[in-house]
């Protein structure tokens, strides 16, 4: 829902207002207990997602530990919208279990723009969306893994017709 904008409407007793998806989540800073933006009294009431041209192109990849785990090592979310020649006329990235809320990067979403949706142009955006990735002493090898399954995810989607 990060990588397509979604839009969630949030109901209390000031009444309804709507946050993008990505201002719903928090980083921890001073307030570790707290995950999202809600107000204590607020409820989520629903999700809108933009009707927008590249979700048909859009692939969601969860890596786990096993099957049993709900909860992800790493995941993408990914979605393109391509020329007829196959070039990238715009592409959304969205990762999951690498930091405290969905992180997307604008930059690297952007190198992908004009560029040929091949290997090449998916590494050149992992790489950018991972160069400043700062691993804890246990989970370094989540780099590696985020940038293979960044390029996993964006091959997939390429490949939907």
């Amino acid at each position: 829902m990060t990588a397509l904008e979604a839009l969630v409407r949030v109901t209390g007793p000031r009444g309804e207002r709507i946050l993008p998806i990505e201002a719903l989540y928090r980083l921890p800073d001073s307030s570790p207990q707290l995950d999202t933006n809600l107000h204590p009294d607020e409820l989520i009431t629903a999700v809108d997602l933009p009707a927008v041209p590249f979700a048909a192109r859009s692939h969601y990849l969860k890596v786990r530990d096993r099957n049993s785990f709900a909860f992800a090592l790493v995941s993408v979310a990914v979605a393109l919208d391509l020329y007829s020649n196959g070039n990238i006329r715009e592409g959304r990235i969205a990762l999951g279990g690498v930091a405290h809320k969905p992180w997307r990067m604008r930059e690297a979403e952007a190198a992908l723009a004009g560029q040929k949706a091949d290997e090449r142009a998916f590494q050149a955006a992992a790489e950018e969306l991972l160069r400043d990735a700062k691993p804890l002493r246990h989970n370094a090898f989540k780099v590696e893994l985020a940038r293979r399954s960044i390029i996993r995810a964006l091959t997939t989607a390429a490949a939907i017709t």
